[in-house]
């Protein structure tokens, strides 16, 4: 994955080996902020040059969080020999780094940046379905871009959660930010899936405060560690453990994991509908309807559940429930075909 990706070599090789869930979301028309929300976020955007001891040069994103503050993705950074940020025109250099390599954040520290923070809104209070959008140099373009979409699901990740979005990113944009349509930075664009269906992560804001309040400043050198996502299988959050599963539709291996997913977070929205998503295309429509509706209850803007509610209620003939979940399901994403086998 170069960036979410930076263009660092470091960057590729890491992200080859991940690929995730782009399965049930097809391409989608989306809402708009305003003019002056997109260009009021401009300003807090910036590009990361690196370069590593071969004199290559790779570029990703950045975004000020706090006066002297931008962070980036350590993907982007990882074993580089030199950095610096430009903003309109304008080169800065850090002396400082707090890094989170677990976490793929690394805060860049500066002592003149007179560039403009973002305003930070936590990832806990962001609703599924949510209008978002990105803001990053992807393409390795001259000015920030931006992407258009929604909030899909949250997974829990160390106390916090990762954001799993529709807003696309691409080449470049690691380190980038991901902002609600009043222009409040969520989370850090951070890595995807592969293929015309990806689905996109991104890091949410709370580990970024943390850094900044209790983080120590290092030398800027090489990852000590690999970020999380770039881990043995076995190792890895559940959310990515099932990515295997789901690709090969190898609904009796994803059954297994949800299971273990289920009995470490029993109330999470998504540990339960995988474990029902498993359920229903193993045909047991009775235990997969039971776990759709746990999650419901507890998020009424949980759009594949409210599809798959759907999908058993046509499959027993039930014309009344069939009426309730296809409004529930069109009016939280009118873009999904109900009629879709994934």
């Amino acid at each position: 994955m170069s960036t979410a990706y930076s263009t660092n070599s470091y960057s590729k090789a890491m992200f080859k080996k991940l690929f995730l869930l782009g399965m049930l979301f097809p391409a989608t028309s989306f809402s708009t902020p305003s003019v002056e929300v997109l260009f009021n976020t401009n300003p807090s955007v910036v590009k990361v040059h690196v370069a590593n001891d071969k004199g290559n040069h790779g570029v990703g994103s950045g975004v000020v969080v706090a006066k002297n503050y931008i962070v980036t993705n350590c993907h982007v950074i990882a074993n580089s020999q030199g950095i610096h940020v430009t903003k309109y025109g304008i080169s800065y250099s850090p002396d400082a780094l707090i890094a989170d390599w677990k976490s793929d954040l690394c805060i860049l520290k500066f002592k003149f940046l007179e560039l403009k923070p973002v305003t930070m809104k936590k990832t806990a209070d962001v609703e599924y379905e949510t209008d978002v959008f990105t803001k990053s140099y992807g393409g390795n373009s001259a000015r920030p871009g931006s992407s258009f979409g929604t909030v899909k699901a949250k997974f829990d990740f160390d106390g916090h959660q990762i954001i799993q979005s529709s807003a696309s990113f691409m080449l470049g944009a690691s380190g980038g930010g991901i902002f609600n349509y009043q222009g409040e930075l969520l989370g850090i664009t951070t890595f995807k899936t592969p293929g015309r269906s990806a689905f996109y992560y991104s890091m949410p804001v709370e580990i970024i405060e943390e850094m900044l309040t209790k983080g120590e400043e290092v030398s800027i050198t090489t990852a000590p560690e690999r970020a999380f996502w770039d881990q043995p299988e076995e190792d890895q959050p559940y959310f990515m453990r099932v990515v295997s599963a789901l690709n090969k539709k190898d609904w009796n291996k994803l059954k297994i994991i949800s299971e273990d997913w289920v009995k470490s977070e029993p109330e999470a929205d998504e540990s339960n509908f995988h474990l029902g998503l498993a359920n229903y295309h193993q045909e047991n429509q009775e235990d997969a309807y039971k776990l759709f509706k746990k999650v419901v209850s507890q998020n009424k803007k949980h759009t594949l559940s409210y599809l798959y509610l759907y999908k058993i209620a046509k499959a027993n003939n039930n014309q009344i429930e069939m009426v309730e979940y296809k409004k529930n399901v069109e009016q939280l994403d009118s873009n999904i075909n109900l009629e879709m086998d994934e």
